[in-house]
């Protein structure tokens, strides 16, 4: 088999896939149960922590329909399309476990300068997929791993069972479609990508860690560490796809 069908054949499974693992808001999660927070957050602080996963999801929706639009290879779009009606269900999972905490909060002004400049990098479509599917889907999957194990709420740990389920279903498509477009480019084109890239981490992790330092040394400490582990698994991720960024170099600040 040639790389191509090979390619498309995984495409139409991982479509197939999305199709069957649609499920209902209403039947999949039990609403009856009531939000709970840990002792030592505020109602404020968890609906800010979980009104930036709303605000994720509202934002990918808005490229997945974007990419919809651009892409002509069949099967990619019909990914999207289950991508798609994934991310609107999950907004409107967070929407409604916001409602019950006093409704959403405004985007966080690093959350809005991430995801925005994700959308201007090198290679159009191709940068913007290789932004949101392998570095925002994978820094949203660290952080739903990080709220299963730190917010002892049952209802928001069924909401993210479900999510994590359809979100490593979109890493997986980031990474099927992406190696061979990234191998199709020049080398010097790749490269340009690589180190964009690095330079939005970068951006990033320097915003957050500024903010930090303005609110407390422990809090900075963690987001150090955070930044540095999150940089190490994305740059690996790079790598699978066929770009090289320094694995260090993108965690400084």
């Amino acid at each position: 088999m040639t790389p191509e069908p090979h390619r498309n054949a995984r495409l139409a499974r991982l479509a197939a896939n999305g199709r069957e693992g649609q499920w209902s808001l209403e039947e999949a999660i039990d609403w009856n149960q009531a939000p709970r927070r840990p002792f030592w957050m505020t109602a404020t602080q968890v609906r800010k922590a979980i009104s930036q996963l709303y605000h994720g999801e509202v934002a990918t929706s808005r490229l997945c329909q974007r990419l919809i639009e651009e892409l002509e290879d069949p099967e990619a779009r019909h990914c999207l399309e289950w991508q798609l009606a994934d991310e609107l269900r999950h907004a409107e999972a967070y929407r409604r476990y916001l409602e019950r905490l006093g409704g959403v909060l405004p985007m966080d002004a690093n959350l809005a300068l991430t995801l925005s400049s994700a959308l201007e990098g090198p290679g159009g479509t191709l940068g913007a997929m290789v932004a949101y599917h392998v570095v925002v889907e994978g820094e949203v999957l660290r952080v739903h791993d990080a709220l299963a194990r730190f917010l002892p709420c049952p209802l928001l740990r069924q909401i993210n069972r479900l999510v994590v389920r359809d979100e490593a279903r979109h890493v997986a498509f980031g990474r099927i479609y992406l190696t061979p477009a990234v191998a199709a480019l020049p080398g010097a084109a790749r490269a340009e990508l690589s180190s964009w890239v690095r330079q939005l981490w970068s951006q990033c992790a320097g915003t957050a860690m500024d903010d930090g330092r303005r609110n407390s040394p422990v809090l900075t400490r963690f987001l150090g560490l955070w930044l540095r582990g999150g940089w190490a698994r994305h740059a690996a991720a790079l790598k699978h796809i066929g770009l090289t960024p320094d694995a260090h170099q993108g965690a400084q600040t």
